[in-house]
């Protein structure tokens, strides 16, 4: 099963390009978002049409008196941030939602329809949105476009194909691939130091910081091909697969910290086990489905329709994987105050607060946060999204590390020899 979904992975992450396809078939949205980029002064946008066909019923009446001119257009509009308008309600967008400085290429006259050829030189720097527009009443549309867009890197003819607020990320994540893999030598030298306190929990955190860097390596060399070529050359088949299990194992680990398993216990009850069950089952069918919406055609009905659906189903996964933490504060409070080893059950029970807060405060900027900012940044600025997406990883993997580091006076270390007098039954309850 996981090598059918890794083949499917490959072949849809290699079929992707930032010099876009779009294939519309028998389509009956009257507006459309196609896709966006952001243009420096002296950037090219390049557009072609082929096959081009307006599908009408047998009683079609045309509002208008030429049987050869039809009310379709598409429009390159600007904008300060990467905003979409959302053109539903029954407006005619290219009448209604287009200022002076847009671009309208109308596609009215069905003589033209076999292939249409488009291109603009970008003169004012911005967010640029192509739409597609069908003012023709109970329609529909097929089409093939094609799309490139670039900038020109300032005293050179090399294009850069990726948008003008991304430019950047090849280095940044070259850089923290090599941030990830310097906590990963630090981590392995501290492991070697407290090698009898090592447990099975820290093989796993090893692990994650292991994937966690190829797939940033890999999203390095990914952005950094598509900024000169155009497209992603394979490399988006190596990232998401290690990302989806990195992934896998980023929530493994958090489930059995949470759960206190290698640390305050040796098993999974019944409960813990359905829980990372339906934890992983859940965030693996979330990751597959991201990956098939971000390799969609632009403009297509999956992107269009499932994105914001995916975002709330990772949101809830992430909320899941705090209720572990729950269990083990709310069991190590009422331990804290019920034996002779209260103060140890109260050290853990502030460490296990620690820990809900910094998960808590991980989720809520990485999914929220973040998702906010991304929808706000001008054009110039979006790579700040991505990058501070990664910092929170760093400050995340590096706290957790600190914190379950292995030592031998942990007061996350599973229990002791002076600890052999607690009942199996209490444990059971954690």
């Amino acid at each position: 099963m996981i090598g059918r979904v890794l083949a499917f992975t490959c072949l849809i992450a290699c079929s992707y390009a930032l010099i876009e396809d779009l294939v519309i078939e028998n389509d009956a949205r009257s507006t459309f978002h196609i896709e966006s980029f952001g243009f420096e002064e002296g950037g090219v946008f390049k557009g072609e049409i082929d096959n081009f066909y307006l599908l009408v019923p047998h009683d079609y009446v045309q509002d208008n008196t030429n049987a050869h001119k039809f009310n379709v257009a598409l429009v390159l509009q600007r904008s300060d941030t990467d905003h979409a308008i959302n053109a539903e309600g029954g407006h005619c967008f290219h009448e209604t939602f287009v200022g002076p400085e847009d671009w309208v290429v109308p596609l009215s006259d069905r003589s033209v329809w076999e292939k249409v050829v488009f291109n603009k030189n970008i003169n004012v720097a911005g967010y640029y949105h192509l739409y597609f527009s069908n003012c023709e009443k109970d329609t529909h549309t097929s089409f093939e476009l094609k799309t490139t867009e670039y900038n020109v890197a300032p005293g050179t003819s090399t294009k850069i194909y990726l948008s003008t607020g991304l430019t950047s990320m090849p280095s940044w994540y070259f850089l923290y691939s090599a941030v990830f893999t310097a906590m990963l030598v630090a981590w392995y030298k501290l492991q070697k130091a407290q090698w009898t306190n090592v447990k099975s929990i820290h093989h796993l955190m090893t692990s994650v910081i292991v994937f966690k860097i190829l797939s940033v390596f890999c999203e390095a060399f990914r952005f950094q091909t598509m900024k000169y070529e155009g497209d992603h050359d394979g490399w988006s088949a190596a990232y998401y697969i290690f990302e989806f299990i990195k992934g896998m194992l980023m929530f493994t680990a958090i489930v059995l910290i949470g759960t206190g398993w290698s640390y305050l216990k040796p098993f999974l009850t019944e409960r813990d086990r359905m829980l990372v069950l339906a934890v992983l089952v859940m965030q693996g069918a979330v990751n597959i489905a991201m990956i098939v919406v971000d390799e969609s055609t632009p403009g297509s009905y999956a992107g269009m329709r499932w994105a914001d659906i995916l975002h709330v189903l990772d949101v809830a996964c992430c909320c899941a994987i705090l209720f572990p933490i729950i269990w083990s504060i709310r069991h190590l409070r009422a331990a804290s105050g019920s034996d002779s080893k209260a103060l140890r059950n109260a050290n853990r029970l502030n460490n296990f607060r620690t820990f809900y807060l910094l998960v808590v405060a991980y989720v809520y900027f990485t999914r929220i946060i973040n998702y906010l900012l991304k929808t706000l940044l001008p054009y110039d600025l979006t790579y700040l999204g991505p990058v501070f997406d990664e910092f929170a990883s760093v400050v995340f993997y590096a706290y957790t590390g600190y914190l379950f580091r292995p030592q031998e006076q942990n007061p996350y270390l599973a229990i002791g020899k002076d600890d052999d007098d607690v009942q199996m039954t209490d444990l059971e309850n954690l």
